[in-house]
C-alpha cells in the first residue's frame, strides 16, 4: 500500500500544476505510476465538475465556456497540451522522419504548433457554450479515460528513442488494471447518466485515432504524443456532450 501511495504521488506531482503535501520518490513504485494516472484523472475530474458548475452558477455564458474549456489545461500546468503542441509542429511538417523527430524535440514553438492550438481552443470553448448542468456530471469522467488511453498506450506501443517506461516491470498485469478501470468508469457513467456515455466511447475513439496517426508518423509512441492524443480526445467528449442535445 505504501508503495502504491508513493506511484500516486509521483504521479499527482508530476501531472498536475496542483499542490502536494508529499512528494516522495521511490524508484521502486516507478513500475505503478502509470496505472496512478487514470486515478489522478478521477481527482482532476472531480475539479473540473466541480469549478465548472461553480461557473455555470456565477459567470456569463461566455466566461464559463472559457473557464470550462481551459480548467483541463490550468489544472495539469499545461503539461499535455505542451505535447500536443510539439507534435503537431512534428507531425504536420511532412518532412523526413528524421526531420520530424528532431521536430518534436524542439524547444521552439513552430507555426503548425500555433495553428493547432487555435483549432484546440476553438473547439474546446465552441463545444463548452453548448453544456448544460447535467452534462458538468460527465466530466467527472472524462479525464479518467482520456488517462487510460495514456498509459495503456505508453504500456503497450513501442516508444520513441529511450523511454523511461520502456522497461517498466509487470506491464500485462498493468495494462489489465488500466482496461479495468477504463471499462468501469464507461460502465458507471452509462448506469449513471446513460446517454453521455457516449461521450466516453467517442472520446476512446478520437484518442486511438490521434495516437494512431501520430505513431504511425513518428514511428513510435512518447510523451508528446500522448499529450497530444490527450488533448484532442477531452475536446472531442466536450464536442460529443453539446452534440448530444441536437439529438434528444
Amino acid at each position: 500500500m505504501k508503495r502504491f501511495w508513493n506511484a500516486f504521488c509521483m504521479c499527482y506531482g508530476m501531472f498536475t500544476a496542483l499542490p502536494c503535501p508529499c512528494r516522495p520518490w521511490d524508484e521502486d513504485a516507478r513500475d505503478m505510476m502509470l496505472v496512478c494516472l487514470p486515478i489522478v484523472g478521477a481527482l482532476l475530474g472531480l475539479l473540473w465538475a466541480g469549478l465548472g458548475a461553480l461557473g455555470m452558477a456565477w459567470l456569463t455564458p461566455a466566461l464559463r465556456s472559457a473557464l470550462i474549456a481551459a480548467l483541463p489545461w490550468l489544472l495539469t500546468g499545461f503539461i499535455h497540451l505542451d505535447g500536443y503542441m510539439d507534435t503537431c509542429d512534428a507531425i504536420l511538417s511532412w518532412r523526413p522522419l528524421e526531420q520530424r523527430l528532431r521536430i518534436l524535440k524542439d524547444v521552439h514553438t513552430g507555426a503548425f504548433a500555433v495553428v493547432g492550438l487555435g483549432l484546440l481552443m476553438i473547439f474546446s470553448h465552441s463545444a463548452a457554450m453548448g453544456l448544460e448542468w447535467g452534462d458538468l456530471r460527465a466530466l467527472l469522467f472524462v479525464p479518467v479515460v482520456s488517462r487510460c488511453g495514456s498509459a495503456f498506450c505508453v504500456l503497450t506501443l513501442q516508444p520513441i528513442g529511450h523511454s523511461e517506461y520502456a522497461k517498466t516491470e509487470g506491464k500485462t498485469a498493468q495494462r489489465v488494471a488500466v482496461v479495468a478501470i477504463w471499462l468501469i468508469a464507461v460502465t458507471a457513467c452509462a448506469i449513471w447518466l446513460k446517454r453521455p456515455a457516449i461521450a466516453l466511447l467517442a472520446e476512446t475513439a478520437v484518442y486511438a485515432a490521434a495516437m494512431a496517426w501520430a505513431c504511425r508518423t513518428l514511428k513510435g509512441v512518447s510523451g508528446d504524443l500522448a499529450g497530444f492524443a490527450l488533448s484532442a480526445a477531452e475536446c472531442a467528449a466536450l464536442i460529443a456532450l453539446a452534440s448530444i442535445h441536437q439529438f434528444a
